[in-house]
């Protein structure tokens, strides 16, 4: 019986020793980094029958438990990665807000100080040191641009560093946990099943730091074994396997490195960027892709449009050496800028012969997106663009099946030159990702800088009316088609032509050449009898770059019929005609008819231009002149004499048949004056004019031996009229035609059946306001030696304040200010974020430290438990020896 006792004495002795012991490592393991808690199980051993009934042999160790929860752990791993890649993109974001922010390396102190130099030289245009002091001030802007870009570069440089560090980090781990994994295995296969702690613990941690890094997902297997799989299911640990991770510059974008995923063994490589998620490489990954790229972007479009807007008007401008205003900064759609914009992906298909460029025609549409164009089938001619960030379809188009070909969106025009484009292909476009690294300035002299207008207006000093003209306003210099020169300003120095503007009579005015100010003739095409409206602004010349003018050039237009004897009747000789007007609409291409013109024979112009500006985009003016000269009196008894439109006018007693008799007897009769007939001479022709194209009828009295020659423009061969005769005279028409508006006939008797279309765009306009008066007259010429003009300056200097990017919503400023606006707020949203993910996860150490974690005030009061077993265990042994001692006694 005492044998029992010691055995159960002994038993005690030594479960408590292992609690002691076990409670100690835990002391001993209080500190150490993923230690979870151990603790002993104790179990009964097997009773014994005794006859009277079972009797108790003792205790036994059944395990050393690992005091851990999976939930918890799993919690745990989670609240980490998130916690990192949120602290990743907080640390980041915070120094490009500094950067963007702080007034020595921001954009607005440099826009500010650039535009403050030109208005100082709009103040003083012919000042040298303020023409130098805008040089310098731009040289200052472009700096600034150019010191953020490298700023970003450098981070982008950093970000690419910092990946691969944590690629090489999470590798490591990887190649840990399959090893452990194989331990793990080792262990329970000589151990009948149990588990080493230990090894658990280490495993748990490695795990942990690795969701340090990426986001983790954990599958246990059936045999312990832990399968490891980052971001959204990709396999970086299967058992005792460990796949690796790597950096590869992409296909698709040369500045652009992409985590790969190679499988154990190097069987095969997998591209898992836009997998990854959490951790610290999720965070590097968030903030390059939806940060730092789009920050590129949106400084350089600011650039880009900076660069462009300004270009556009220094060109419509005028510098100290008389000569048009080139590019300011450096042209946007150089052909390296064009070219580099696209990048042709690697995978593409052989031959690698594609040539491709991307111009900006538009920067008030540019956007901060990348975009990718994909030929994605079932022909080659079709393609997709899509956003590279989002992946979303921008649009999709087909392309004609010989090349040069274009494609145009969101502000940019592709030009596919020629190559195998081919289904499969694809191709890159930043638009404004270099936008900042690549302004510079075109202009390097001071007398360079057009600040003056190359354009200028007067008003003649002996005008009687107060109509007044503007200074006039400069469009254009260059065909947006093609950036050739407009015909207006194809000779240097000079306005092709100089303009004069002649008031007819108070309500009407002509435009003319005025290349020779002794004989200004008629504009090509011509700007005649043109109808001015007092109380408001009358423009000269269309700001529509795409209209154009015809003339009615048929073989009937202005002709002198052969006369007839009096009465007539007359008719001026027009045959019919039919009139068709189609519209192309400009954004889709299509064609519609209008219903056609059916002009009748002899219809005068006045009633032509009626029916014509009865139809959408076209506007029409018509006049009818003809010139009266060799007034032949064969001093007869009957005086001879003029009838126009009805009107006899007879001269005065004492007059006599000359052209400078009748101006007056027309311009006076209140008849024709309603009518619109006028009249001048220069005392050998006389010039009659129906201001609005009603036919001019002109007959002779007096003896048939009397007679005048009627000519016309059209027809310079005069018709001599003789007494008692007279004929009927029709007159030209002009018509304005909207950009895509086009107009055909069907036989030659009035319009061509396919005439010419020439330009009305002279790339300028002008205003007349005010009350002029006949005879008033408007120049407009080259602004020769206009070194104190300042309104190109103006213009630029109000760039400033004009809403030219997105939409023509923005200024540049704006635009800046809501890239820091977006970044700032971003950091400040990443440091609200940082602190409540920091809050959870140290919620989830709580709570796995309360189950897991190691309390040395609890250890101690187990020390002191089990130091009392042990003791009580010890007293057993004792007496059981005592009464063995006492037993063996009894029989000495």
């Amino acid at each position: 019986m005492s044998t029992n006792v010691i055995n159960i004495g002994l038993t005690g002795l030594k479960a408590s020793q292992t609690a002691l012991a076990t409670t100690g490592n835990n002391v001993s393991n209080a500190n150490t980094e993923g230690y979870s808690r151990q603790r002993v199980e104790f179990e009964a051993t097997p009773s014994q029958f005794i006859g009277a009934g079972y009797l108790g042999t003792g205790v036994g160790v059944a395990d050393i438990s690992r005091m851990t929860n999976q939930f918890l752990v799993s919690q745990l791993r989670s609240d980490t990665s998130m916690f990192s890649e949120i602290d990743k993109v907080r640390a980041n974001v915070s120094q490009i807000d500094s950067l963007l922010a702080d007034p020595t390396t921001g954009l607005s102190p440099g826009m500010s100080a650039f535009f403050q130099a030109l208005q100082g030289a709009a103040d003083d245009p012919s000042s040298i040191p303020e023409r130098q002091l805008v040089l310098t001030q731009a040289e200052g802007l472009i700096n600034r641009f150019n010191v953020l870009f490298n700023r970003l570069d450098s981070q982008l440089n950093n970000i690419d560093q910092d990946m691969r560090s944590l690629i090489t980090e999470a590798n490591s781990l990887a190649s840990g946990i399959a090893q452990v994994n194989q331990a793990i295995v080792s262990a329970r296969g000589s151990t009948q099943g149990k588990d080493v702690n230990d090894l658990l613990d280490k495993r748990d941690q490695m795990i942990r730091e690795l969701s340090e890094i990426v986001s983790v997902t954990v599958v246990e297997q059936t045999d312990g074994q832990l399968n490891i799989l980052v971001g959204k299911g990709q396999s970086l640990v299967i058992g005792s396997h460990a796949n690796s991770m790597g950096l590869q510059v992409s296909n698709t974008d040369p500045t652009r490195q992409e985590v790969a995923l190679t499988e154990s063994g190097g069987s095969g490589t997998n591209i898992i960027t836009s997998e990854i998620t959490g951790g610290e490489l999720g965070g590097a990954l968030l903030f390059r892709d939806q940060i730092l790229q789009p920050s590129f972007n949106a400084l350089g479009r600011i650039a880009v449009v900076m660069a462009d807007t300004i270009n556009e008007q220094h060109q419509l401008g005028m510098d100290l050496e008389n000569r048009l205003g080139g590019n300011f900064f450096e042209d946007i759609n150089s052909e390296n800028n064009a070219r580099q914009r696209v990048t042709a992906n690697e995978g593409n298909a052989l031959p690698n012969d594609r040539e491709i460029s991307v111009e900006i025609i538009d920067t008030s549409a540019l956007t901060t997106k990348d975009y990718q164009i994909q030929f994605t089938g079932p022909s080659d001619n079709d393609i997709l663009v899509v956003d590279t960030l989002t992946g979303a379809t921008v649009t999709r188009g087909r392309l004609p099946g010989l090349f040069p070909a274009t494609f145009e969106f969101d502000g940019l025009r592709i030009n596919f030159e020629s190559g195998s484009f081919q289904t499969g292909d694809s191709f890159l476009v930043t638009p404004t990702r270099y936008g900042a690294r690549d302004i510079d300035m075109s202009v390097t002299r001071v007398e360079e800088i057009a600040l003056a207008s190359p354009i200028r207006t007067e008003s003649d000093l002996g005008n009687v009316g107060n109509a007044v003209i503007s200074p006039g306003e400069l469009l254009a210099v260059k065909r947006s088609s093609n950036d050739a020169l407009l015909p207006t300003f194809a000779v240097p120095g000079e306005l092709t032509p100089p303009i004069l503007i002649r008031f007819l009579t108070d309500t009407y005015y002509e435009v003319l050449d005025n290349s020779d100010p002794g004989n200004p003739v008629p504009l090509d095409p011509p700007l005649n009898n043109q109808r001015y409206i007092a109380g408001v602004t009358n423009t000269i010349f269309t700001a529509d770059e795409g209209q154009t003018a015809v003339s009615a050039e048929g073989v009937s237009v202005a002709q002198v019929p052969a006369p007839v004897a009096s009465p007539g009747p007359y008719a001026n000789g027009y045959g019919a005609q039919t009139v068709t007007i189609k519209n192309r609409d400009l954004e889709t291409g299509i064609v519609t008819t209008q219903s056609p013109i059916n002009i009748a024979a002899n219809a005068s112009a006045e009633e032509i231009a009626s029916a014509l500006n009865s139809r959408n985009g076209v506007s029409a003016s018509a006049y009818t002149e003809v010139e009266i000269s060799n007034f032949v009196d064969d001093g007869g008894g009957t005086a001879p004499g003029l009838t126009i439109n009805g009107e006899t006018l007879t001269a005065p007693v004492g007059g006599s048949f000359t052209p400078d008799d009748y101006v007056e007897l027309i311009n006076s009769n209140s008849n024709l004056q309603d009518a619109g007939v006028v009249a001048w001479s220069d005392g050998g022709t006389l010039t009659v004019r129906a201001l609005t194209g009603k036919d001019i009828t002109v007959e002779v009295t007096g003896d048939a031996t009397d007679s005048v020659d009627i000519a016309t423009a059209n027809d310079t061969v005069a018709t001599t009229i003789a007494g008692g005769s007279g004929t009927s005279v029709g007159g030209f028409v002009d018509v304005q035609l909207d950009d895509g508006v086009r107009l055909t006939a069907d036989n030659n008797n009035i319009f061509l059946p396919a005439p010419v279309a020439q330009s009305s765009f002279r790339g300028y306009q002008a205003s007349i306001s005010g009350t002029p008066s006949q005879g008033d007259t408007f120049t407009i010429e080259y602004n020769e030696n206009g070194v104190s003009d300042n309104r190109n300056a103006l213009k630029m200097v109000g760039l400033e304040t004009e809403g030219t990017i997105g939409g023509n919503i923005s200024t540049y400023n704006e635009a800046y200010s809501q890239l820091v606006e977006v970044v700032g707020s971003t950091a400040s949203q990443a440091q609200l974020d940082t602190e409540s993910a920091q809050s959870l996860l140290r919620q989830s150490e709580n709570r796995w430290q309360e189950v897991s974690g190691v309390s040395l005030d609890e250890e101690a009061g187990r020390l002191i438990q089990f130091q009392a077993a042990y003791n009580a265990s010890a007293q057993v042994v004792s007496i059981a020896r005592q009464l063995f001692d006492t037993l063996l006694n009894t029989f000495a």
